[in-house]
């Protein structure tokens, strides 16, 4: 009974590798942006408010076989803000009891290295209050 409880350790602690080759190590990037009131366009074709920034750091790898997370900042700073995975999806209701929804969210390509960030209204119809400040961040991890 000692032999087999002897040779069973024995093959437990050769089978542990030291060998750092197994081991990959995770890497990321956080990348944040501030879109300013001004700077958001209406896109006529795709009926939403956006504004494109440049992506850094993106790159076929992250792109095929990465994650890209983004986040949008609401609320004050220090004061109630929160951090909220994109999109983000408001519902409002109208004076006139009608309800619609605006979803916030964006978009990158891997050929430009760009990010587009929109804020897309359910109704289709270009709202200039909706063009606001917002803090963005966009997670890269690989």
């Amino acid at each position: 009974m000692a032999g087999v409880l002897f040779i069973g350790t024995a093959l437990f602690l050769s089978s542990c590798s030291d060998s750092s080759d197994d081991i990959v190590e995770t890497q990321w990037e956080i990348q944040p942006y501030t879109v300013n009131a001004s700077e958001w366009s209406w896109s006529v074709t795709n009926r939403r408010w956006e504004a494109v920034k440049q992506l850094k750091y993106i790159d076929d790898f992250i792109y095929e076989s990465g994650a890209v997370i983004g986040y949008v900042f609401l609320g004050d700073q220090n004061v109630n803000e929160v951090q909220v995975q994109l999109p983000y999806l408001k519902s409002y209701e109208l004076t006139d009891g009608s309800k619609f929804t605006e979803t916030i969210s964006y978009e990158y390509s891997i050929q430009t290295k760009r990010v587009t960030f929109y804020i897309e209204p359910s109704d289709g119809i270009e709202d200039p209050d909706a063009k606001v400040t917002y803090h963005f961040r966009i997670v890269m991890i690989w």
